[in-house]
């Protein structure tokens, strides 16, 4: 089959999967149409991305709030908030003259969801991964498109599968044209979720460090590979050129608070997530009273500065109390499923590691015709890694988990093509054998 006719097959199955899910999710959204005269979202920030678009309309500004007559950032209320939601937000409010609502809060992660379920499965397209493609195009749809909110939270799965495009294109050697998308795909994934966005950058610093070991003269790539650094980095900086544009084109007051969840913020109060010895709780206004007691902003730099300071305070006073407190996060989200219905996610991960490196060590992956598996499998049980780490270092809640499902299809897709593949060849085998 030539490529094009290839190509016409994967928008036929797009066009028959998935575009009819994406149509009835799509369409279900308008129930927020109902309830946005009456009340607002129940995400704070989510409300206030809504008075960002009004901003938008009146005075052209974006991650901006209009008070009286003043433009004031959208972090100062908006608080340790990604700036990806309202940027889009404000972009589509710029194109149709008229304030986001609700319903297109819902239907903006809708898209976001349908996007990044389509583009890495036409990446494994790409990679001649067929059968991994059409598993996740077949069960991707109720995964990516069978739930819907005004949160960020409801957009994660398709920032994470945005996510994988860049390491995967680097580690399959793709041509560049994935590998330009998935640069600018990081740079969206960073400003919607920071969290998702540092797991990119890292799965492209592993899949830049892979490709170096499997060439001979590695030396030869050391400009190429500063050059996808220097990019990707870039990438992993988007909020903050978004921020420092908006300053630049804008006269408002100075922000006092900084446009990100903060990552110290994060790692120190994930140590309350369970019952600990220092009373750390895991919500937002235990770090708002420890800043308040400091004299200092809540989520301010000085602030995320302390938090660096506490947190690696409590790893040196008693780092068995510490690992204590990780242990038994892991053990939440090892001993539960992600997807349903399914195995728990330990089950899920130790079957990956077992194939991945039985193929592996045994070289079955050329013999099966699959060598693109490896590289495939290798990053989706990556992105298992982090978003077990994720748990670990910050909380093993189930709605942080669900994201982590785009790659356990991927991974489940891999190891039925692998299947596939091994049982055509032992058939072809037998039939030069008998023949």
């Amino acid at each position: 089959m030539g490529s094009a006719l290839r190509w016409l097959a994967f928008a036929i199955c797009v066009a028959g999967l998935v575009l009819g899910q994406f149509g009835r999710t799509f369409d279900d959204v308008r129930r927020y149409g109902h309830i946005s005269d009456i009340m607002q979202s129940e995400w704070a920030a989510t409300n206030i991305w809504l008075d960002s678009t009004e901003c938008t309309v009146s005075r052209g500004v974006w991650l901006a709030v209009c008070e009286d007559g003043r433009l004031i950032p959208i972090s100062e209320r908006a608080i340790a908030d990604d700036p990806g939601h309202a940027l889009l937000l404000s972009a589509w409010a710029a194109m149709t003259g008229e304030p986001a609502t609700l319903v297109d809060v819902a239907r903006l992660n809708t898209l976001i969801n349908t996007i990044g379920l389509v583009a890495l499965a036409a990446l494994l397209f790409s990679l001649r991964a067929w059968i991994t493609s059409l598993v996740l195009l077949v069960r991707g749809p109720i995964e990516f498109l069978g739930w819907m909110g005004t949160s960020p939270h409801w957009a994660f799965i398709g920032t994470v599968s945005l996510a994988g495009i860049l390491p995967l294109a680097i580690v399959t050697r793709s041509n560049r044209a994935w590998i330009a998308g998935g640069i600018a795909a990081l740079a969206v994934v960073t400003l919607i979720r920071e969290s998702i966005g540092l797991m990119g950058f890292a799965l492209t610093l592993g899949a830049l460090a892979a490709t170096a070991l499997q060439r001979p003269r590695p030396a030869h790539l050391l400009p190429r590979l500063a050059l996808m650094v220097v990019l990707a980095t870039g990438a992993l900086l988007a909020p903050k050129w978004a921020t420092m544009a908006r300053d630049a084109a804008f006269p408002m007051a100075p922000a006092e608070r900084l446009q990100t969840h903060g990552l110290s913020h994060t790692l120190y109060l994930g140590l309350g997530f369970v019952e600990n010895k220092w009373g750390i709780r895991y919500h937002d206004e235990h770090g708002a009273d420890l800043a308040n007691r400091a004299g200092i902003i809540y989520c301010s730099p000085e602030y995320f500065r302390m938090m660096w300071k506490l947190y690696l305070a409590r790893i040196v006073e008693d780092p068995v109390e510490v690992a204590r407190i990780y242990w038994e996060k892991a053990l939440q989200l090892l001993a539960v499923p992600t997807m349903q219905p399914g195995p728990p996610f330990g089950i899920v991960l130790a079957i990956g590691l077992v194939h991945l490196l039985a193929a592996t060590w045994f070289g079955l992956w050329r013999r099966v015709g699959f060598p693109q598996g490896l590289p495939i499998e290798g990053v989706s049980l990556a992105f298992l890694g982090l978003f077990l780490a994720q748990a670990i270092l910050a909380l093993p809640s189930h709605l942080y988990a669900v994201p982590v499902n785009a790659f356990i299809l991927v991974l489940f897709g891999a190891i039925v093509e692998f299947v596939a593949r091994g049982l055509w060849t032992l058939a072809a085998r037998h039939r030069r054998v008998t023949g």
